[in-house]
C-alpha cells in the first residue's frame, strides 16, 4: 500500500495530481487537458480582445446603427472563436482528439442525430420550458413578461445576411466550441457528468443576459440554461462536439425562421 500523502486536485490544473485522476471518459475519449479556471481566463481575455476589435465599427457606423452592431457581433464573435483555437493549438494540441470529430463515414449520422435532437430542443425549451418559467416570473413580477428583442426590426438586405451567417454558422460554432468543448469537458473530466452539465449550462444562460427589463431576461437567462444543459447532454451521449453545433444550428434555424417569419 503506497504510503504517500493524498493530495486534492486544484481545480484549474491542467492535469490532475499522481494518484487523483480524472473522472474516466465514457469509451475511449480522451481527457481534457485543460482546467476550466484556465478556459474561463482565456475567454475573459478573448472577450476583452473582442471588444477592442469591434471599436472601429462603432466608430465609422455609430452605436445606434442596427448594421454596425450587427457587423460587429460577427466581428467579436470570429476573434473569440480565433483566440480560443490559437490558445488551443499553442498549448493544448490535442484539443480536436479531446472533442472528437466524427469518424469517417458518421459525419452524416452525427449530422442527422444532433438535427433532429435540436427540432425536439426548440419546441420543448421555448414552448414548454419556456412557457412555464413566464407563469412564474409573471406571478412573481406582476407584469407581463417576455423575452427580450434578439433580432432588430427593419433590417436592410445586408443585415439580414450577417443575422443569418451569425445565428446559423458563427454562433453555434464559436458558442459550442467554448461552452461544451471546453467547459464542459474541463468540468466532466475532472468533477463528473452532473457538474460539466449544471456548470457549463449556467454560463450559458448568463452569456445570453440582454440589458432589459429583469424579468425579461431572466426568462432568456433560464430558458437559455435548459437549453445548454440539453445540449451538454447530447454531447456526453453522442461523444462528438459536431452532434449539438448540429442540434444549435438546428435550434437557431427554428427561431430565425420564426422571428422573421411573424415580422
Amino acid at each position: 500500500m503506497s504510503t504517500e500523502p493524498f493530495v486534492p486536485p486544484r481545480p484549474d490544473a491542467p492535469f490532475p495530481p499522481q494518484g487523483t485522476p480524472p473522472v474516466s471518459p465514457p469509451g475511449d475519449r480522451q481527457p481534457a487537458t485543460w482546467g476550466w479556471l484556465e478556459a474561463v481566463l482565456v475567454y475573459v481575455i478573448a472577450f476583452v480582445i473582442a471588444g477592442l476589435a469591434t471599436i472601429p465599427f462603432i466608430a465609422i457606423m455609430g452605436e445606434d446603427d442596427d448594421l454596425a452592431t450587427l457587423a460587429a457581433t460577427v466581428a467579436a464573435a470570429l476573434v473569440i472563436i480565433g483566440v480560443l483555437v490559437g490558445w488551443l493549438s499553442k498549448f493544448h494540441r490535442g484539443w480536436l482528439a479531446v472533442m472528437r470529430l466524427p469518424e469517417r463515414g458518421r459525419w452524416g449520422k452525427e449530422l442527422l442525430t444532433g438535427a433532429l435532437f435540436g427540432l425536439g430542443l426548440y419546441p420543448t425549451a421555448v414552448f414548454v420550458v419556456g412557457g412555464l418559467v413566464v407563469v412564474v416570473l409573471n406571478l412573481i413580477s406582476g407584469d407581463a413578461v417576455q423575452a427580450p428583442e434578439q433580432v432588430p426590426e427593419n433590417l436592410s438586405a445586408t443585415g439580414v445576411a450577417l443575422t443569418i451567417l451569425y445565428a446559423i454558422v458563427i454562433a453555434p460554432v464559436g458558442e459550442e466550441l467554448f461552452f461544451r468543448g471546453i467547459l464542459f469537458r474541463s468540468l466532466r473530466d475532472r468533477h463528473g457528468r452532473a457538474v460539466g452539465i449544471g456548470g457549463s449550462a449556467l454560463a450559458f444562460g448568463l452569456i445570453h443576459f440582454i440589458p432589459g427589463p429583469a424579468a425579461d431576461a431572466a426568462l432568456l437567462m433560464l430558458v437559455m440554461v435548459f437549453t445548454g444543459a440539453a445540449l451538454a447532454y447530447l454531447y456526453e451521449r453522442r461523444g462528438t462536439v459536431v452532434a449539438p453545433i448540429a442540434a444549435h444550428m438546428t435550434f437557431n434555424v427554428i427561431g430565425l425562421v420564426l422571428i422573421l417569419g411573424l415580422r
